[in-house]
């Protein structure tokens, strides 16, 4: 692999957007995110914070996960792990570890919790050709980007996050994955600097937030606007007509569905009324 393959997933450029995905953080979201960033676990060994990690890891309803190096799948060693849940971030050194440990293993592939996960091929490969591991539970916040844009082209995790809160690139990256160094870029060197465990922290809890903001506050809210013009489809006729448009077999009004949106597609289902007070929670949590 040269030097430059690195730095491609940073380097394609954004794509017309013809839909407002834009949703900006928040001074409370910003502040919580600072004070995460204050607490990362740095996890080398299996001593007593592993074990609380996991702990916490397997209780949570769902955790975002990332991978470095994070692009050719089953063709790079794992290097570490990153898992953010709803109030902790944790860093798994999987090269000072030497393995994904069979209870770890056991998380990722329970339906339970949900991974939150950018580039799931990807991800998938790596797990199940480098470790073994099958990665149940997805859910893929590309494919959340792609439904919200409503069109599919190329774009990092970095750039999603960056498309989605209105932040720009450059303050999202550090210094280590621009820069001329493959190892560095990678996460292949050691030890790992603080800007290198800062990033991937970052990374990992936005992309928990960015994954919920477009599910809840782009997809659904496009949802619950058609349900709504669905429903008033009625209003003004008279009952004749009415009557007419009724029968079982009827089509009336389904112009007001937009068939861009095929969230019922394999792989994809619409949020439960669970999964709102959930999401309700974890934002709730977030502010504090």
């Amino acid at each position: 692999m040269s030097d430059s393959d690195g730095n491609d997933s940073f380097c394609s450029a954004f794509e017309a957007i013809s839909i407002n995905i834009r949703f900006p953080l928040s001074h409370d979201e910003l502040e919580s995110l600072d004070k995460k960033l204050t607490r990362i676990v740095y996890i080398q060994q299996t001593d007593a914070s592993y074990h609380r990690a996991l702990n916490d890891i397997k209780d949570q309803p769902s955790i975002s996960l990332m991978i470095e190096p994070s692009f050719y799948g089953r063709h790079q060693a794992t290097s570490v792990l990153a898992v953010a849940t709803a109030n902790e971030t944790y860093i798994l050194d999987i090269k000072a570890l030497g393995s994904i440990f069979p209870e770890m293993a056991k998380i990722l592939e329970a339906d339970q919790p949900r991974k939150i996960v950018h580039y799931s091929h990807r991800v998938s490969d790596h797990f199940r050709y480098k470790h073994g591991i099958v990665l149940a539970g997805v859910s893929d916040s590309f494919v959340a980007l792609c439904l919200a844009r409503q069109e599919k082209s190329p774009c990092s995790l970095p750039e999603a996050i960056s498309l989605v809160f209105g932040l720009p690139v450059e303050d999202l990256l550090c210094e280590e994955v621009i820069g001329a160094s493959e190892s560095r870029r990678n996460f292949t060197a050691r030890p790992l600097t603080q800007s290198q465990l800062r990033y991937l922290a970052r990374m990992v809890q936005l992309q928990h937030r960015m994954h919920d903001r477009l599910i809840f506050n782009s997809i659904c809210a496009q949802v619950q606007r058609m349900s709504m013009e669905f429903s008033r489809n009625f209003l003004g006729f008279q009952s004749s007509d009415v009557a007419l448009n009724m029968g079982p077999g009827s089509r009336f009004g389904f112009h007001l569905i937009d068939s861009c949106y095929k969230l019922t597609a394999e792989g994809t289902t619409l949020p439960t009324p669970e999964d709102i007070d959930h999401h309700e929670l974890e934002q709730r949590r977030g502010r504090k």
